[in-house]
C-alpha cells in the first residue's frame, strides 16, 4: 500500500484532485440537484428525519408501502466536506420499484468535525434507523449500505465496526456497495485535502477501512470508474484483495469507462450492472 509514496506533492494531488480532471463538474452537481428535486416531488419522502441534535445529521427516507421490505442506506461523497444528501435522492429510483425502501444520509463535514465525528454520525444514523425500524415500517433484520467517493469509504468503515459495543447486533449490516471507496487514508493525509479534512496519522489507523475488516461475514460490493485514476484503482485493488483473503464474499462490477461522477449514478439506473447487482445482493440475504 504504499505507491502513492513515490509520487511527488504535485503528482499525488492531481490523482485524488476529481473535480479537475472533470470539465464541467459544476454542471453535474447541478444535474444532480435537479433530478432529485423532481424526484422527491414525484415519490413519498420523509425528509430531514433527525438521528441527532445537529442540523447536518438528519436523513431523508424513500417508504415503500409494503411492510417488513428490506432498507438500502446511500451516503454520499464529496470528500467529507461538501454535498449533501439532496443531491442524491434520485439513485433510489431502481430500489423503491423493487419494495426497498432507501434513506440518504447527511452528515457533519470537515473542516466543522474531524473523521471521528464523520464517522460517528454515520453510525449513528445505522443505529438509530435500526432502532426506530418498527416505526419506519422497514425489516431491522435486512439493512444495506452503500456510498460513494466519501460515502464509499464510510460504506467500508461501518462494514468494518464492532457494532455489538455500540448496543446493536454484530452483524446490522447484512451487505455493502462501496463506489470509488477510499479504503487507505494514508494518502489524503498526505495529499492537499488534508488541508480541510485535518487527518492524523493515528486516524489514519484508526478510520482506514484497510486496518478495520469486516467482523462478521457479508457480501460486498466494490466498484469505480474505468477512467478514474491509477490510485482508486489502487485502493480497490488492494482492498479487494484484503477481504478476499479474510474470507469476505467480494462482487467486484467492472466499468468499461466513466469517470468519478458517472459511476455514482450507475447506483441509480434500474437496468445497469451496479444496480442489478445491489438489487441481486438484497434479495438474496
Amino acid at each position: 500500500m504504499s505507491v502513492y509514496r513515490n509520487f511527488n506533492q504535485e503528482e499525488l494531488d492531481q490523482q485524488y484532485n476529481v473535480r479537475a480532471g472533470i470539465p464541467g463538474f459544476q454542471d453535474i452537481f447541478l444535474g444532480w440537484e435537479k433530478a432529485s428535486a423532481e424526484f422527491r416531488r414525484n415519490h413519498a419522502v420523509r425528509e430531514n428525519l433527525a438521528y441527532g441534535p445537529n442540523i447536518k445529521q438528519t436523513l431523508d427516507l424513500f417508504p415503500v408501502e409494503a411492510r417488513s421490505r428490506p432498507l438500502l442506506v446511500f451516503i454520499h461523497g464529496g470528500y467529507w466536506q461538501s454535498l449533501d444528501k439532496s443531491d442524491f435522492s434520485y439513485i433510489a429510483a431502481p430500489y423503491l420499484k423493487h419494495d426497498i425502501n432507501v434513506a440518504v444520509v447527511n452528515y457533519r463535514l470537515a473542516p466543522d468535525v474531524g473523521m471521528a465525528g464523520i464517522v460517528r454520525d454515520n453510525l449513528d444514523a445505522v443505529a438509530w434507523l435500526y432502532r426506530n425500524a418498527g416505526e419506519l415500517g422497514f425489516d431491522a433484520n435486512r439493512i444495506f449500505v452503500s456510498g460513494h467517493s466519501a460515502g464509499g469509504h464510510l460504506t467500508a468503515t461501518l462494514a468494518g465496526t464492532d457494532w455489538e459495543a455500540l448496543g446493536v447486533p454484530a452483524d446490522i449490516i447484512k451487505g455493502g456497495c462501496a463506489i470509488s471507496g477510499l479504503y487507505d487514508l494514508e494518502p489524503i493525509r498526505r495529499c492537499y485535502l488534508n488541508k480541510v479534512v485535518r487527518l492524523t496519522e493515528t486516524d489514519v489507523v484508526d478510520y482506514s477501512p484497510a486496518y478495520h475488516l469486516p467482523k462478521v461475514k457479508l457480501p460486498m460490493i466494490l466498484t469505480v470508474g474505468g477512467d478514474e485514476s491509477p490510485e482508486y484503482h489502487r485502493l480497490q485493488r488492494e482492498y479487494q484483495e484484503l477481504l478476499s483473503d479474510a474470507g469476505v464474499d467480494v462482487e467486484i462490477v467492472l466499468q468499461k469507462g466513466g469517470h468519478h461522477f458517472d459511476a455514482v449514478d450507475l447506483m441509480g439506473e434500474a437496468n445497469g450492472a451496479l444496480a442489478v447487482a445491489v438489487l441481486r445482493m438484497i434479495e438474496r440475504a
